[in-house]
């Protein structure tokens, strides 16, 4: 989080929302990443 630090002080603003959108971004991919494989039962197929 230093590169935010850094540009909310210099106040770049444009830098500091592409930032934040990245960190959200990476948070939301290792969420669907970890959660995403827990159900893979198909319905209405029969169990072999």
């Amino acid at each position: 989080m230093g590169l935010l630090k850094r540009a909310i002080e210099k106040q770049q603003w444009d830098l500091a929302a592409h930032i934040i959108v990245l960190a959200a971004a990476k948070t939301v991919n290792r969420e669907v990443k970890s959660h995403g494989g827990a159900n893979k039962t198909q319905k209405g197929r029969a169990k072999r």
